[in-house]
């Protein structure tokens, strides 16, 4: 396709599994591309983990263009030299779109005086080295010409966090799921059983600040554990820690592993709850999908996961982390979660349409030709 515009936007990520920042970029991009913008998509190669960017490049449709650069460490100075090399490559005026850490990190470091927008997807924290990164991250991020937050709430955070500065855009993630519809449909033909096991299921990494061992060991002690069914997908560094308590607790009729799944969609079917025991969390991919689907969801109180969820309405709230609040959690789940899951089903096309990839492009552009001018 020949490209409307006379600029091109350059995004630039170093990709983990294909998770929530990975699904934003892969679905935006190719929704600028569907808008007559003809994008880049720096890759970046941590050389510990190569694969991933390779499966980040195969998840990219055929006809969008992209280059893969090397990165040996965290703190790559070399890094800015080769996302130079790249653009010098270009002839038209460029815009750089950065995500992630590293990404933002090589972009201030190469842009010189192409416009830097960076889209901010939240902070994990859960060890000192990452909060060191995201510390310089902060600090990083005052230097770039707009910010992006993907959320109220986090624009709000980041403007406490960064001040003085102050541009600092929402424009919320999109839904991934091009399928929403089919799988509405396939769960409202599922029969309901007043005496059915409820079906919860849990999306995402398995590592600390997603909450998933506590979330656990609230189930092991939970009187009517029973009446639960937990589908983890998932791969991490707490992989072989959940599966050991499983084990050790006899919890392998009620929890069953899928371990890191591409395309979680099918999945969306059966659920009548999805958990999210997060810590910390921005705008979640998971969740915007599973609202579409029509799911409602239990969570920790974090990051924007408000913003959708209205307690006692399209879900439920733990007051805090501990086993005794998600203890109240499960009950109140046994209770109402029929209630929750008709009002997620109503507002399900609403959301859809909320987050649709086509207005996270429509946005997006805006910035991008606002900056260049």
């Amino acid at each position: 396709m020949k490209s409307k515009t006379n600029y091109r936007p350059v995004l630039v990520l170093a990709p983990g599994v294909l998770a929530g920042a990975e699904k934003v970029v892969l679905t935006g991009i190719n929704s600028l591309y569907d808008m007559g913008v003809k994008p880049l998509m720096v890759i970046i190669k941590e050389t510990r983990v190569p694969e991933l960017a390779y499966d980040f490049q195969k998840a990219l449709p055929s006809h969008i263009e992209s280059v893969i650069i090397d990165s040996t460490k965290a703190l790559d100075l070399n890094l800015p030299k080769r996302l130079k090399e790249v653009l010098k490559k270009e002839t038209l005026p460029l815009v750089l779109h950065s995500h992630g850490f590293k990404a933002l990190i090589a972009c201030y470091l190469a842009k010189g005086k192409t416009p830097h927008l960076h889209t901010h997807h939240g902070n994990t924290g859960h060890t000192l080295k990452v909060r060191i990164y995201e510390k310089i991250a902060m600090m990083t991020m005052k230097k770039c010409n707009e910010v992006i937050a993907v959320s109220i709430k986090m624009k709000d955070e980041l403007t406490q966090l960064l001040k003085p500065y102050s541009k600092i855009t929402v424009v919320e993630n999109m839904l991934s799921l091009s399928n929403a519809p089919k799988i509405r449909k396939e769960r409202s033909n599922q029969t309901e059983f007043s005496n059915d096991v409820i079906k919860l299921i849990y999306v995402g990494r398995l590592s600390p600040e997603k909450g998933l061992m506590p979330f656990l060991e609230c189930l092991s002690r939970f009187p009517l554990k029973e009446r639960f069914h937990l589908t983890v997908l998932g791969d991490g560094v707490e992989r072989a820690e959940v599966e050991n308590f499983i084990q050790v607790n006899n919890l392998s009729s009620l929890v069953t592993m899928h371990g890191f799944v591409t395309d979680p969609s099918e999945f969306f079917i059966a659920p009548d709850i999805l958990i999210m025991p997060s810590l910390r969390e921005g705008l979640p991919m998971t969740l915007i999908e599973a609202l579409a689907s029509g799911i409602p969801v239990i969570a920790n109180d974090v990051g924007a996961i408000a913003s959708l969820v209205t307690n006692g309405h399209n879900g439920y709230f733990s007051k805090g982390f501990s086993t005794e609040n998600w203890t109240e959690v499960l009950n109140m789940t046994l209770e109402t979660y029929k209630h929750w899951k008709q009002n997620a089903t109503n507002e399900a096309v609403a959301l859809e349409e909320r987050f649709s990839a086509k207005l996270w492009a429509q946005r997006t552009i805006v910035l991008f030709e606002s900056n260049l001018n």
